[in-house]
């Protein structure tokens, strides 16, 4: 149920909102890792894998 409501919520965001949130989120996760962990996550992401690409997917929608 709560996952239909942030479903809704986030659709009513407007684009710069959704990148604004994306942004806060990712630099809010990353704070916690060292910098090897940050640099590892983020080269998997930006690999081009297939999760990472429904990932990708996923944000451009």
């Amino acid at each position: 149920m709560a996952k239909d409501n942030i479903a809704e919520i986030l659709s009513d965001l407007t684009p710069a909102v959704k990148r604004e949130l994306l942004d806060g989120l990712v630099k809010s996760l990353l704070s916690e890792l060292i910098e090897t962990e940050k640099k590892e996550l983020l080269q998997k992401i930006v690999s081009g894998g297939r999760e990472n690409r429904q990932m990708i997917d996923m944000v451009e929608h």
